[in-house]
């Protein structure tokens, strides 16, 4: 049972790693189009939640 748990943190950590290299690399190469889309797109999500949060009070 240990021997899983161990393969399991591994693969975890591993995955981890990956994922936060592919977001830096990523992140340091936006284009300026790319960058306009991210913040139009946390915009509309803020809007969104601001939103919904007003009409649930």
């Amino acid at each position: 049972m240990y021997f899983l748990a161990v393969n399991f943190s591994e693969r975890f950590h591993y995955y981890m790693r990956f994922y936060q290299r592919y977001a830096s690399d990523t992140w340091e190469n936006l284009t300026p189009m790319q960058y306009g889309s991210l913040l139009i797109g946390i915009g509309v999500f803020g809007y969104l939640l601001m939103k919904t949060s007003l009409t649930k009070s």
